[in-house]
């Protein structure tokens, strides 16, 4: 099956840069994604036993408030944070102590699990409708902690029993996590507990970078009163901002060309999903143009950046040796009188792809092409161009299906 990626258009200078975590998670919110898979993406959340225990108390009244609150602290110990077997949370989220969330096991009230996971649609509500099924016995042994009886007349073979039972009812939740939905397939999803099933990502994303030197730039919240002029009492009091803000309120910003790399193993991806070529062609498809369109969203209102990318370069081959452009911008691109950043950029991928690129490129490597305005500079090989956004989806999936090595999975 052929190998994509898609390329957007460090010397010691300031770069900008945008994370690949926020980047991955402005693909997963996008609207282009939403409305292709819809109830099919996964949500990242700690609120897992509360959405259980939430479940529960609409399905099975039979719990009472005490009940709950042991089946979430059970729960929630499930996902207890072990920062020896490995990272704390799913593939997008940082393992810093400062990013875990305030709420865990030891609790008075542990609505939430001790790290960030990707959790499958109705997965609390499959987990919800497990706890009913299980025999009160069952029940007990798991939420008193490390599968202890209540009864202590019980013999051995019961507490072995019971313990096994207890050992099916997590594997069971562990077997519903199995249930990729696209975004965990691409994306991955990493966690220290054994009750949710870990998964390669398919999809690498870079941090989008700046081709050139970034100067950065700050701007501090003001705020005028539209009635200050008419209540004053003295000039003075009539002019002037009615805010001026300072040091928590200053944002910081800036304007550059960004670089934005990722690839995907289209193997890995049929592999999660057990999809056939034109399905993982689809996907492709909608990824490409989801990470063309997809700003992040920060400050929106004030910055209004809805800025798109003036270059977009699709690579398929069957070979699975990805290759990303970013040393093209090792020296940065200039500006000055009389020249385009786009344009420079898009000179400078040029001269990288033509030796680095094509001394690396697998054989039978096919190339998909969208320029326009400045980066429209008509160097660049590539075996099909568009000439619209609205055809990429398609186009991308098109020459997927159809790459001459081949559709079928190896």
């Amino acid at each position: 099956m052929p190998y994509f990626q898609l390329t957007l258009g460090h010397f010691r200078v300031t770069r900008g840069r945008i994370s690949s975590q926020c980047l991955k998670r402005n693909i997963r919110h996008s609207n282009i994604f939403k409305d292709e898979f819809g109830d099919e993406l996964s949500n990242r959340t700690t609120y897992l036993p509360r959405m259980v225990a939430d479940e529960l108390q609409k399905s099975a009244p039979k719990f009472s408030e005490d009940d709950l609150k042991k089946i979430k602290v059970a729960l929630a110990k499930e996902f207890k944070s072990d920062k020896k077997k490995g990272r704390e949370s799913d593939d997008e989220a940082s393992g810093d102590d400062k990013e875990k969330p305030q709420s865990s096991a030891d609790d008075n009230s542990p609505d939430q699990t001790g790290q960030l996971v990707f959790f499958p649609p109705r997965f609390a509500d499959k987990i919800a409708k497990l706890i009913v099924d299980l025999p009160e016995d069952v029940l007990s042994a798991w939420i008193n902690g490390k599968h202890k009886s209540t009864k202590k007349s019980k013999d051995k073979n019961e507490k072995e029993n019971e313990k096994e039972k207890v050992k099916e009812f997590l594997e069971s939740i562990s077997k519903e996590s199995q249930s990729l939905t696209v975004d965990i397939a691409l994306f991955g999803r990493m966690t220290t507990s054994d009750l949710v099933v870990n998964v390669e990502a398919s999809c690498q994303v870079a941090h989008a970078i700046s081709t050139h030197e970034m100067i950065l730039e700050s701007d501090y919240f003001t705020a005028m009163d539209d009635l200050k002029s008419s209540f004053a009492t003295t000039q003075t009091e009539k002019m002037g901002a009615a805010f001026l803000g300072s040091g928590e309120t200053e944002t910081f910003f800036n304007s550059t060309v960004y670089y934005k790399y990722l690839n995907l193993d289209l193997d890995a991806l049929a592999k999660h999903r057990k999809l056939k070529i034109e399905e993982v062609a689809k996907i492709a498809g909608v990824l490409a143009t989801s990470a063309t369109l997809a700003n992040p969203t920060g400050k929106q209102n004030s910055f209004a950046a809805h800025s798109y990318p003036e270059l977009i370069m699709v690579d398929v081959s069957r070979k699975k040796r990805p290759i990303s452009y970013a040393n093209a911008f090792l020296q940065p691109v200039e500006g000055g009188t009389g020249k385009n950043l786009m344009a420079e950029s898009a000179k400078a991928l040029k001269i990288y792809d033509d030796s680095c690129g094509k001394a690396f490129a697998p054989e039978g490597i096919r190339r998909l092409l969208m320029a326009v305005g400045p980066a429209d500079v008509g160097l660049i090989h590539c075996d099909e161009r568009i000439h619209k956004i609205d055809d990429l989806t398609q186009a991308v999936a098109d020459l997927i299906t159809t790459h001459p090595s081949g559709g079928a999975a190896t």
